[in-house]
């Protein structure tokens, strides 16, 4: 959730919005972001018990589908579709993704690379140009322009005070994202024809 406080700071912080801007859909997206993000930046040994944890809960969802399958084939317990599809639709796809995302969170997550973070930044320049109406521009005043304002103020909300990109990382960001290069692990497309 991001409160009127929280969406007023970004706002102030930008300063005017562009005609084109849709602040609502801004909002509801930004909030969605932030939230998704506070649930990607675990540490590897948060990452490592949960990928335990879920392969617990893979190896019982299986051994609960062989029983049931079991019981079922000679027919001991009658034959039930929506049980079946809960299983083998849902919950057995739904547990072997799971560990594999965090699987592949615990593996990328190595030294100062932090794929949750570069996925924030490009994120916010994302909803920065598609709802808000912004340009993938960094000014050489001492602010950064509105663009790199609005990254600092929108990261501010979820990242610890000392991981705020400065002016300056946040000016790099911006030019690489505008100008195709990658963030991380990350590659940006770049900007449409009408960021340049």
């Amino acid at each position: 959730m991001l409160s009127d406080a929280d969406w007023q700071t970004i706002l102030d912080a930008i300063g005017p919005l562009p005609k084109q801007a849709k602040p609502v859909q801004a909002r509801r997206r930004l909030a969605r972001c932030l939230r998704d993000y506070r649930s990607l930046r675990r540490d590897r040994a948060t990452l490592h018990n949960l990928v335990r944890r879920w392969q617990r809960i893979g190896k019982l969802a299986h051994a609960l589908n062989a029983a049931l399958t079991d019981e079922w084939r000679h027919k001991r317990w009658r034959y039930n579709p929506l049980i079946d599809d809960a299983l083998n639709e849902h919950l057995l796809p739904s547990t072997e993704s799971i560990i594999d995302a965090l699987a592949m969170l615990v593996r990328i997550r190595k030294g100062k690379l932090n794929p949750a973070r570069d996925w924030l930044y490009l994120t916010l320049l994302d909803i920065w140009v598609d709802f808000l109406g912004g340009r993938l521009t960094a000014s050489r005043t001492a602010s950064g322009g509105p663009c790199v304002r609005f990254l600092r103020a929108a990261a501010a909300r979820v990242v610890d005070a000392r991981e705020v990109p400065s002016v300056v990382t946040a000016r790099r960001i911006v030019r690489a994202v505008a100008n195709g290069k990658s963030i991380g692990i990350f590659r940006a497309t770049g900007a449409g024809p009408n960021q340049r």
